[in-house]
């Protein structure tokens, strides 16, 4: 077995995916390693380039666009490793991450997923490396706004990320570790299915981490292992986005919430919407970005609920 596979899935990422293949190769020389590139049939010469730039990679070069959850499956198809590290295309990874993510995940194999610290452009710490678990009360702050209006406030934000300590070496244990670079040990992969493949898009990452969770694993992140992940390249249009973002939130709803709650849970997204839909610039609170969720355009929030007949539904019923 090799020790780490690392999983790229790729969907017309020709303009950026050069920087996070010359990155993974720097992180990942001296280390026993292969890299995996999906493309989920980009059409557009992603393949092409990928092969260009890496032609150490193995490219699995898919002929439909089944969603993030179904590329990184055949991507783990493939692997031979100990680990899974599962990459964006449009993120870069330090040199020492994936040696201390492996490190992090056989020390303590209790641990199961591992994540790190995201950074920004410039090198500050960025917020989006975790995410707290979606209750009952932290939908309710987001329907009634008190999320917008008291960004980053453990009481009336609860899902968002607190920050870190400042120690490099901090590890803490936190409900779900961003997609955007996640460690999965192979063999909790095995057992909990990996991705559920009816996510096309968005929550995936946190599906897995509450069933893992409930398994009695303790997903973790790291603060010695970073990564830069820009955020939106590898999305479509800001609207677009969105819409796919709250089929996934509805969805984990539907998941993870008791049957008698789940309505109550998706009343309160639709009604979060529709406040932010009616209040406009109102609604965009000073400081919100730092908690990792870019302020949402008015027309956008205007148009994500014109079209909440679409996300509602969550996956099961979404046309992707």
């Amino acid at each position: 077995m090799t020790e780490l596979s690392v999983v790229v899935l790729t969907y017309r990422s020709g303009a950026y995916v050069g920087t996070c293949l010359a990155a993974l190769e720097k992180a990942l020389a001296g280390m026993d390693a292969e890299l995996i590139v999906v493309d989920n049939a980009s059409g557009d010469g992603t393949v092409e380039k990928v092969r260009e730039l890496a032609p150490w990679a193995r490219v699995v070069a898919r002929d439909v666009n089944d969603g993030f959850a179904r590329g990184c499956h055949a991507g783990a198809e493939v692997a031979k490793g100990d680990y899974l590290l599962f990459v964006n295309p449009d993120a870069r990874v330090s040199p020492d991450t994936p040696r201390v993510l492996v490190d992090l995940a056989r020390r303590d194999p209790a641990v199961g997923i591992a994540g790190g610290r995201c950074l920004t452009e410039t090198g500050e710490t960025d917020p989006r490396s975790w995410w707290g678990r979606p209750t009952l009360w932290s939908l309710f702050c987001f329907g009634t706004g008190l999320s917008t209006l008291f960004p980053g406030r453990p009481r009336f934000d609860p899902e968002s990320p607190r920050p870190w300590s400042g120690a490099p070496d901090e590890v803490r244990r936190v409900p779900i570790v961003t997609g955007g670079m996640m460690l999965v040990d192979r063999r909790v992969w095995d057992r909990l299915g990996g991705f559920d493949k009816s996510f096309f898009m968005y929550a995936e990452d946190a599906d897995m981490c509450l069933r893992a969770a409930a398994a009695g694993y303790r997903p973790s992140v790291t603060a010695a292992a970073t990564f830069v992940h820009p955020a939106g390249m590898s999305s479509s249009s800001s609207l677009r986005k969105q819409v796919l973002l709250f089929t996934g939130k509805v969805t984990l709803v539907r998941r993870h919430f008791p049957p008698v709650l789940r309505g109550l849970g998706v009343t309160f997204l639709k009604a979060g919407v529709l406040l932010r839909a009616l209040a406009g610039r109102f609604m965009s609170a000073p400081g919100a970005d730092r908690q990792g969720r870019p302020t949402t355009k008015a027309d956008d929030w205007r148009g994500l609920w014109r079209a909440r007949g679409q996300w509602t539904k969550g996956w099961s019923g979404a046309r992707t």
